[in-house]
């Protein structure tokens, strides 16, 4: 069984969902894995259909594959719902360990009170944060627990509501949403549905020619174990892929490290090399898939020193065999420069896939 490992180098956008769809593309009875992080990440990919977006489900998706839900990743019923009911090609089978954490609209409010109160744009405002912090303060239960006990799901939100109550103030304008009986049961039915069209499984109880896990952000934001915005709380790289594939027999493993030819970074937080993308390179137009939004802010660039690349790579790769794929090559040519640190690199002209 071929396992490809797909991590960003960088600080996130650097292309992985180009990467993982163009493998996907190649394949047949292909695994994409979630490994890390949850919905807050947002790969996109352009087709024959336009671009594309996924945040709770792989980029592998649109060419067939099946999605896993790794232990590491945290379920969102509200954006699986969605993006559910939006795919122009579904899963036929969507795995999850029975272990996933998951969040509810109060970690996604809290989550957005706090960077308003802050004044910054330094999340995606999904409440990734919020309910890793939660999980280690209250006592928890799985999302099978909660939607087999109509009691104990109401129960249990008022316990999530009332932990928040004890630690922030609910501005007036939130207070409607906050206090919201619609959403309760807008948020309960999405559980349901999501706990209906997803299996409980082990991955070492999967059987595919190919399983591709599918990374997000960057190893440039990889967790110090400090809530700060230059951070995620998630191990970036290598490490949970290799923790999964404990559990799978015969695996043939292949790290592919994802980058442009310059860097780019979504909001706040310390950008290398930061400066206008059009000094960096005159063929470097407004991001294809990237575009402003309020919780991360101005999508912005910097100048790629390709020698600490190479070591941060070097130093992830924990001695599994890895290549390095370039996106983003028609707008600034550097593949010499590339091929001088790495040898042999995967090459992206285009983000079509």
């Amino acid at each position: 069984m071929k396992a490809r490992i797909v991590i960003g180098s960088n600080y996130g956008d650097e292309g992985k969902g180009t990467v993982v769809a163009s493998y996907t593309k190649k394949s047949e009875n292909v695994l994409n894995v979630l490994t890390n992080g949850g919905a807050q990440r947002g790969h996109s990919i352009l087709t024959k259909d336009g671009s594309i977006t996924f945040q709770h489900f792989g980029s592998g998706t649109y060419y067939g594959a099946d999605n896993y839900y790794s232990k590491y990743f945290i379920l969102n019923p509200m954006q699986f719902v969605s993006e559910y009911n939006s795919l122009i090609v579904k899963p036929k089978n969507i795995f999850r360990d029975k272990e996933c954490r998951w969040t509810t609209p109060y970690d996604m409010i809290a989550n957005h009170i706090k960077e308003e109160t802050l004044n910054r744009n330094a999340s995606c405002r999904m409440g990734i944060w919020n309910t890793i912090k939660r999980y280690q303060d209250m006592e928890t239960i799985t999302i099978d627990e909660f939607v087999k006990d109509e009691n104990k799901m109401f129960k249990y939100l008022l316990d999530v509501k009332a932990y928040y109550e004890k630690n922030i103030a609910i501005p007036d304008r939130w207070k409607d949403i906050w206090n919201s009986g619609t959403l309760v049961v807008h948020f309960i039915d999405d559980c349901i549905f999501m706990v209906e069209n997803t299996i409980v499984s082990t991955l070492g109880s999967l059987e595919y020619d190919e399983m591709i896990f599918e990374n997000g952000q960057g190893l440039l934001l990889c967790d110090t174990g400090k809530d700060t915005f230059d951070t995620t709380p998630s191990n970036t790289g290598i490490l949970y892929s290799l923790e999964l594939l404990k559990d799978v027999k015969n695996a043939d493993i292949t790290a592919h490290y994802v980058t442009r030819p310059y860097l780019t970074r979504h909001g706040d937080g310390h950008l290398t090399g930061e400066d206008n993308r059009v000094i960096i390179s005159s063929g470097i137009d407004e991001d294809r898939t990237n575009h402003y939004n309020e919780g991360q802010g101005q999508f912005r660039y910097g100048m790629l020193d390709i020698e600490a690349l190479r070591e941060r790579v070097v130093k992830d790769s924990r001695n599994v065999n890895f290549e390095l794929e370039v996106t983003h090559c028609d707008e600034m040519d550097r593949v010499n420069e590339f091929k001088k640190h790495f040898g042999k690199v995967n090459i992206y002209d285009s983000p079509l896939v």
